[in-house]
């Protein structure tokens, strides 16, 4: 009878973990009421859930607030049943199956502890098996098969939860018009964005002005340092050839009498050898 209470509680315990701390639920019917811009974006970073890695695995918290305690994927469990579309996601028969084998397990095990206790006299006998060595043998067998089942369900269980995490989080960004259903982020009105949907920081540059109508675009500058003039050619002298232009001969002194004087003789020195 103590195995049966204990094989229906263990299968019929509503949520994920019912001892584990609870993240609070989200009222979305409250949240769709808000129709400014910036406070639906200040309550979706309130409301969504974020991950944290940690030594222990992965933790969980809802909101942005640094006392905000990271908790494991059980805690999920009553936030995710909170939005429709995530409860959808949730594991059920997965936790359901998981218990069942955790329950059959501590079964087992306590089993596999008589046996010990009727055998210990006598001990364990492989080679001639009775009773009590049977009860023993059979209970861990089965301690650990229903161990290593319920482990690998509850592996592919919390698996299950951390998908219906991102279900949350889009549902909760559609529902508050911050996103698409397809993921994409919805700019506020005014924001430049590309083709990809990113927000564009920087204005982006003018395109040139057309040329105006009838005027000639100026000529094309030719690349690279401008050409040099050619200087201008001095034609030398040819040697024994007199100078094309003479001398100017200073203008004749005026007497008082009106008449102008005769030019001064010149001078010239007398290279002949004396004796």
């Amino acid at each position: 009878m103590g195995i049966a209470s204990l094989l229906a509680i263990a299968t019929a315990s509503p949520g994920c973990m019912s001892l584990s701390p609870q993240l609070a639920p989200t009222d979305f019917a409250a949240l769709e009421q808000v129709d400014d811009r910036a406070e639906r974006e200040r309550l979706y970073a309130e409301n969504a859930i974020y991950r944290h890695k940690a030594p222990q695995g992965m933790r969980y918290t809802k909101g942005t607030s640094e006392r905000s305690e990271k908790r494991s994927w059980q805690s999920l469990d009553v936030v995710l049943r909170s939005d429709a579309a995530a409860s959808e996601a949730l594991p059920y028969r997965k936790l359901r199956l998981a218990r069942l084998f955790t329950a059959l397990g501590i079964v087992s095990s306590v089993v596999a502890v008589a046996g010990i206790a009727a055998s210990a006299r006598e001990g364990l006998d492989l080679q001639r098996l009775d009773g009590t060595g049977a009860l023993l043998l059979g209970g861990g067998l089965a301690t650990a098969a229903f161990g290593i089942t319920a482990g690998i369900l509850y592996t592919r269980a919390k698996r299950d939860y951390d998908r219906a995490v991102d279900i949350y989080n889009d549902d909760l960004g559609v529902r508050l018009g911050l996103y698409t259903p397809e993921g994409r982020y919805i700019a506020p009105r005014g924001t430049l964005v590309d083709k990809d949907g990113f927000i564009l920081l920087d204005q982006p540059e003018a395109p040139p002005l057309p040329a105006e109508a009838g005027a000639e675009p100026p000529p094309a500058q030719p690349e690279g340092p401008a050409p040099e003039s050619p200087a201008p050619e001095v034609t030398a002298p040819a040697a024994g050839t007199p100078e094309a232009t003479t001398p100017a001969q200073p203008p004749a002194a005026v007497t008082p009498g009106g008449a102008a004087a005769a030019p001064a003789p010149v001078v010239g020195l007398d290279l002949r050898m004396r004796h």
